[in-house]
This record gives structure tokens, C-alpha cells and sequence, in this order.
């Protein structure tokens, strides 16, 4: 991917209804088409991260006055900046028919108890240290007494899953938290209602590891 052609757009600002119409329609009109995107709402703040690419080359600071424009809070926090599409990416572009390389196996984890400081860099400490890669992350304090944290993370083939899940267990046990940690077919297939061969990549007929 050229310079200027892929943008990464953030924008935080009070939550209403329509927000997500605005900012995507805004671009959209000037050609974006949107590979990746993340919304949440925080606190009662909307915040969005999205990657945005366009055929040609944009000016950053042109994209994001046309966000601003389209949104009628005028104090809401909107940028726009060029990056480079992941090495991965483009190796798969040069070379499609090479396979990517493994990256490990999606797990979903959840971390439920009381609420402390310091919770989620505990969890994250954990998953560095095992060269697991958080991907998703979600932390719900509606409930003090029994706060949702939940995630998805990549860990590589040569971790030990019984080793990560016994580290997990012995830096958040003295807290009194319980914690899960489930391959994502297998959480998949307790949490969904439907045959478990259609959650399951017919391509790759290993068992699952599971901690």
C-alpha cells in the first residue's frame, strides 16, 4: 500500500445516537473503504479506531475536516494520520498463494471478582511474560463486587498453556479472582447455538489446546 492511502482515524467525543453514521458516512463519501474498525463506548464517551483506505492518495489533514464537519459537537476530538499496511499484509499481496505464518491460537480469557488496582497490568504482565498478544480487552466495573475482565489473546505454539494458566492463577488468586482461559472454538461452542463442525476451520483438524 502506498504512502497516503491508509489512514488510521480515531475520534472520542460524547456518546449519541448516530455517531458511528457520521464519522464513517463523512469518509466514506470521499472513497474510504474501512478494513478494520473498533468501537466502544467508555465511560459514556464514544471512541472509535478505524483504518481507513482510499484507491488514492488523501491528505490526512483534508479527512479529518471532513469528519469534524460532519459531527456537530465541535469540541470532539478527531485525528487522522498515514500508516503503513502490516508487513504481513503486504507479503500475503506479493505472494498469495504462500501460506501466512502461524501466529499462534485465539483464546478468549475472563477474570471475574472484586476490583483493585493494579488488576489489569497483573493480567497483562502475565501475558507478555508467555509472549501471549492481547488483542481485544474489555473491563466492566458495573458490578464492584464481581468486575468483568475479558479478552482475546494469541499465544504462540511453544507456550505452555498449563504454565501461562497457573501463572494467571497464582498472581490473581491472592486477589480473589477467578479466572478462564478457553481456546475461542471451544468458548465459541458454549456460548453459541449451533452445530460445533460449523465452528471449527475444517482445515486445520487438530484438536484445540486447551488450558
Amino acid at each position: 500500500m502506498h504512502d497516503n492511502t491508509r489512514f488510521l482515524v480515531t475520534t472520542a467525543l460524547p456518546d449519541r445516537v448516530g455517531i458511528l453514521r457520521d464519522v464513517t458516512g463523512a469518509l466514506y463519501a470521499l472513497g474510504a473503504n474501512f478494513t478494520d474498525l473498533r468501537q466502544t463506548v467508555v465511560g459514556g464517551i464514544f471512541t472509535l479506531s478505524a483504518i481507513a483506505e482510499f484507491e488514492a492518495p488523501a491528505d490526512p489533514a483534508a479527512l479529518a475536516a471532513a469528519v469534524r464537519a460532519a459531527l456537530p459537537e465541535k469540541d470532539a476530538c478527531v485525528d487522522v494520520r498515514a500508516c503503513a499496511a502490516p508487513a504481513s499484509h503486504v507479503a500475503m499481496r506479493i505472494e498469495r498463494t504462500s501460506a501466512p505464518r502461524a501466529a499462534g491460537e485465539r483464546y478468549v480469557v475472563s477474570v471475574t471478582g472484586p476490583d483493585s488496582p493494579g488488576r489489569i497490568h497483573r493480567i497483562a504482565k502475565v501475558f507478555a511474560a508467555h509472549g501471549a498478544n492481547v488483542e481485544d480487552w474489555r473491563h466492566d466495573l458495573s458490578d464492584p463486587v464481581r468486575t468483568l475482565t475479558i479478552g482475546v489473546v494469541t499465544i504462540p505454539p511453544a507456550a505452555d498453556l498449563a504454565a501461562l494458566r497457573a501463572a494467571l492463577d497464582a498472581e490473581l488468586a491472592p486477589l480473589g479472582l477467578s479466572t478462564s482461559l478457553l481456546h475461542e472454538n471451544i468458548f465459541r461452542a458454549t456460548n453459541e447455538v449451533g452445530p460445533i463442525s460449523a465452528l471449527l476451520n475444517p482445515a486445520t483438524p487438530d484438536t484445540p489446546r486447551n488450558a
